[in-house]
């Protein structure tokens, strides 16, 4: 079973196997350095719905997802809200090396981060090259999850959208399961689901509806579905960019 990363007092924390990019960088970071990035974490608390980061403003810090889950919103002129993309735990946010936020990071449900100064962060990867190329991998990882939000919004059915965004927790979630299938938890309420989505919230119903009918996932609660295909979700996602030979 992978563990999480450990936090004890609110000054020092450890980390454990499995932890994505964080413990990476701790295993390519020389022991001294290690302990001493680790003596700057500050878990914090966060509630459903707090925002973490406005939208143009310039973090002090490096945040570290330990539970729970955040969303990447873009606020248009309009006042239209929009998620392109999630943050689930072993994530690390913040926008390092640069200037202020390009969208706002709001909790979808109660969660726990680590908090690291951005600027001993930002010194840390400068001074270790290897930290720093690692660090550069996941910027890359961030470029290719915001092509599969671009592959959600591009559905044209809300059926094909939702089924993209529920493949997209599959594979950005460390999943329960329960006899033998994934079970994946929403973080949004229906009608909130809807509006990310562009759907009304009864037509999201049929979608969720649709693909229980198909048997693709099975409806735990309206925060649960279990994953019963995963194949079959990627194909009702519409997202499979495979070429056809002539």
């Amino acid at each position: 079973m992978t563990e999480r990363l450990k936090v004890g007092s609110p000054q020092k924390a450890t980390v454990s196997h499995g932890n994505g990019l964080l413990e990476e960088l701790l295993d390519a970071l020389p022991a001294e350095v290690s302990k001493k990035l680790l003596s700057q974490a500050t878990p914090r608390d966060i509630s459903e719905g707090e925002i973490i980061l406005e939208r143009g403003t310039r973090s002090e810090h490096v945040g570290y997802v330990l539970d729970g889950t955040l969303a990447m919103v873009q606020i248009l002129e309009d006042g239209k809200k929009h998620i392109v993309g999630l943050l689930v735990p072993t994530d690390i946010f913040g926008r390092l090396f640069d200037g202020p936020s390009n969208y706002r990071i709001v909790a979808l449900s109660a969660a726990r981060i680590l908090c690291f100064p951005r600027a001993f962060f930002e010194q840390v990867l400068q001074e270790n090259p290897i930290a720093e190329r690692l660090f550069l991998v996941h910027l890359l990882d961030e470029v290719d999850a915001a092509r599969e939000w671009l592959l959600l919004i591009s559905g044209r059915k809300a059926v094909n959208r939702l089924a993209s965004f529920l493949s997209i927790l599959v594979r950005r979630s460390k999943l329960k399961r329960i006899g033998g299938q994934s079970l994946v938890h929403v973080p949004l309420a229906r009608k909130d689901l809807a509006h990310y989505l562009g759907a009304r919230p009864e037509t999201l119903s049929r979608a969720f509806h649709e693909l229980q009918d198909r048997h693709i996932l099975r409806i735990v609660d309206p925060y649960h579905f279990a994953i019963v295909d995963e194949e079959g979700l990627i194909e009702a996602s519409g997202d499979d960019l495979t070429l056809q030979e002539a």
